[in-house]
């Protein structure tokens, strides 16, 4: 029996891993609709999200249909977890029924005692401390148009204490790129390695770098800290400018939701919206990738060379 695989941080998967499932997800991409998967045949997993959501949810729900399985859609108010029930027994009940969670939650920690005690596998479709599904598919994004990751300089603009600037700056070690990270000093990211640098200066971070990259100022669950952020960020906005100094050759990526004329300006929205259209997309096709690695169903045998 193989053993249980989950997907709570982007430092669950080795390159190599990170490697054959965005071999997959190419596959995946280049035949949806042309073949039937069975992936997850007779499967049905639960998506339990605590917070809201576009892109996670519909990448999600899409994926795992289109992988066989059944997704079944919970949120927070559903759940007797709103009244104060443990989460140990809500993930043992959830384990005799279903064959998987993929949980958008607050605390790292509630996803971590759903991979204890359901005795299935946990995916993090986002929690306070990392988004890596987002970022494995924003890697993914990026090597499709630039090829390899490895060795280039990747400019995230804005928090760099958020979710995805975590994720991001916990990937630089795994596949050797360099982050640097343009933030007021209170926002300096916390993950401490040789891959991360942080600066105050935009012009700095974005000098020659091969991916411009923004979030939102103000995460889910900050909306009291939105009037504060807006001031504090104001000058840390991604826009021409910080395409000039870039690499010719740069991509731009966001997240989304974007806010024009916040973290990126409208005009540089609009000229990169296809980029991050496709960067969108690419949720679903890694996220098939990924469903199928968790599982053990994805070995090199599986992939069409």
């Amino acid at each position: 029996m193989k053993p249980l695989r989950h997907f709570l941080s982007i430092k669950d998967i080795s390159e190599k891993e990170a490697r054959l499932i965005f071999k997959k997800a190419s596959e995946f991409k280049e035949n949806r609709g042309k073949k039937n998967l069975f992936f997850l045949s007779s499967q049905t997993w639960a998506l339990i999200f605590r917070k809201p959501s576009t892109r996670t949810r519909l990448s999600f729900e899409v994926a795992v249909r289109e992988l066989g399985g059944e997704a079944l859609f919970l949120n927070s108010q559903d759940l007797q977890l709103s009244r104060g029930e443990p989460i140990e027994d809500t993930a043992q009940v959830f384990g005799r029924m279903v064959h998987g969670i993929i949980m958008r939650t607050f605390s790292q920690k509630e996803l971590e005692l759903f991979a204890i005690y359901g005795n299935i596998p946990v995916i993090n479709a986002l929690t306070d401390e990392e988004h890596p599904c987002q970022v494995l598919s924003d890697i993914f994004s990026y090597e499709e148009k630039r090829g390899s990751i490895e060795g280039k300089k990747i400019a995230f603009v804005g928090d760099g204490c958020c979710n995805v600037a975590r994720s991001w700056a916990l990937a630089a070690e795994i596949f050797r790129f360099h982050l640097s990270i343009a933030a007021p000093p209170l926002y300096f990211s916390p993950i401490d390695n040789p891959f991360v640098t942080n600066t105050t200066s935009i012009e700095e971070a974005c000098q020659d770098a091969s991916l411009l990259y923004t979030d939102v100022w103000t995460s889910m669950g900050k909306e009291e800290e939105m009037q504060k952020r807006q001031i504090e960020f104001s000058g840390y906005q991604l826009n021409e400018q910080a395409v000039k100094v870039a690499s010719k050759d740069v991509l731009v990526f966001h997240c989304l939701p974007a806010y024009r004329n916040k973290e990126i300006s409208a005009e540089l929205f609009k000229e990169r919206a296809e980029d991050i259209y496709t960067q969108a997309e690419n949720r679903l096709h890694v996220q098939k990738a990924l469903l199928a690695w968790v599982v053990g169903k994805l070995d090199a045998s599986l992939i069409s060379e």
